[in-house]
């Protein structure tokens, strides 16, 4: 009889066990939550099996689906990193070095949207470089206006990727690399989405606000270009494509948002205002041109204004294509910042331009020349002729003499600056 009844016992305590164990993590459906075992603290024992059917992996191995190995580190495709797993938060930017031009591929939370796309030579490359990224579909297309060294690159993309939308500036010209970008528009069957100023597009955990242009049907092409603001989080990503001083100064006006982290320098550094930079107020500067560029760029009154700010410079002239991760509050980025300041030289066949002038008179206690724009004069602040100059005339001017003079000015036979 004893016999029996410590049988009858052992009976009743293993089916109390038993019951524990099916009520205890376990889910609406039957599935068991992550770290279903307790402890005497109330927190939960490591190394249980998600509910999602992730689970820890061991060795090294990457864990499926999760999107990071075990040490925590990002996993790579062809060399770069990727995106982590969906809901991450996480906002990847790959500034390409295309030479003279701008192409950048934003990826978040498996979305990815492709930002001009660079020169002719630089096609080929930017294709490859998106395939190597694992890259299958685009959400997004963003042609920032049609410059050939904007322009080429995405055509090949627009054939080799799906795109959900093509974003473009509002106007058209006669160029063949534009009669090329409306075949393919044809051929793909696409149609163009042309934004407003505030239009907001969604980018996995980022979005894309529109800034500029206020206005289309400028003379200069470039200020019609299509600029936008990428926030992750509580980090901003200025995008501008060739926005020069007149669109400078209608979006400053229109008293849009520009503050950014990070400043992809508009026209490869080229024209830029102190009151802009000001507005922007960037962390950091990255600045897309090619070596020994035809045009100068950046240019050294634009490199001067953030060496003078102590602004910390990335150059694909000089690094090659940049990458930087956004988790949402922090910055990351896969190299050191070159800060080189000198600026581009420009080659004896290259196009000049004019050079950027403040037009601000509070900033003429700050300018190293004051310029007459009708006599093109170049003028010390302390020029006895300034005193017959009509303000119409007057422009203040803080740079190189010499870049001055190569495009076009002489020194006052007065002050002999």
């Amino acid at each position: 009889m004893k016999k029996w009844k410590n049988l009858l016992a052992g009976l009743v305590v293993l089916a109390l066990l038993l019951a524990g164990c099916s009520s205890v993590g376990q889910t609406a459906d039957g599935s068991h939550a992550a770290g279903n075992e307790q402890t005497a603290d109330g927190s939960y024992a490591a190394g249980n099996e998600q509910a999602t059917g992730v689970s820890q992996a061991t060795d090294g191995e990457q864990a499926a689906g999760s999107g990071q190995a075990a040490d925590g580190s990002q996993p790579e495709v062809g060399g770069q990193p990727i995106g982590e797993a969906e809901g991450s938060g996480r906002l990847n930017v790959h500034y390409l070095d295309v030479g003279q031009g701008n192409a950048a591929l934003l990826e978040s939370e498996g979305h990815y949207m492709l930002i001009d796309g660079g020169n002719r030579k630089a096609s080929s490359f930017v294709v490859s470089y998106l395939k190597r990224q694992n890259v299958e579909s685009l959400d997004y297309i963003l042609i920032s206006h049609f410059d050939e060294d904007h322009l080429a690159g995405a055509i090949g993309a627009l054939y080799q990727f799906p795109a959900g939308k093509v974003i473009t500036a509002d106007y058209e010209t006669d160029s063949s690399i534009y009669k090329s970008y409306q075949d393919a528009m044809e051929k793909q069957g696409y149609e163009e989405t042309h934004p407003s100023q505030g239009d907001v597009f969604s980018l996995g955990s980022a979005s894309v606000r529109v800034i500029s242009p206020i206005s289309y049907g400028h003379e200069d092409e470039n200020e019609d270009s299509v600029g936008v603001i990428v926030e992750n989080g509580d980090n901003r990503f200025f995008f501008g494509g060739d926005m020069g001083k007149t669109g400078e100064k209608q979006v400053m006006e229109s008293g849009a948002d520009i503050a950014a982290d990070v400043f992809l320098l508009n026209h490869h550094g080229s024209y830029l205002s102190s009151r802009f930079l000001e507005q922007i107020s960037p962390s950091y500067a990255v600045i897309s041109c090619g070596d020994g560029n035809s045009y100068g760029h950046p240019r050294q009154d634009t490199i001067k204004l953030l060496e003078d700010d102590g602004i910390p410079v990335f150059r694909t002239d000089k690094q090659g294509t940049i990458i930087l991760h956004s988790d949402g509050k922090t910055i990351s980025w896969e190299q050191e910042p070159c800060n080189d300041y000198t600026p581009g030289t420009r080659t004896a066949s290259g196009d000049k331009e004019e050079p950027y002038v403040e037009e601000n008179n509070s900033d003429a206690e700050h300018c190293d020349y004051v310029l007459n724009t009708h006599t093109k004069k170049i003028h010390l602040p302390s020029c006895s002729s300034l005193k017959g100059m009509k303000e119409d005339n007057k422009a203040y001017y803080k740079g190189s003499k010499d870049e001055l003079i190569d495009n076009g000015y002489e020194a006052c036979g007065n002050c002999k600056p």
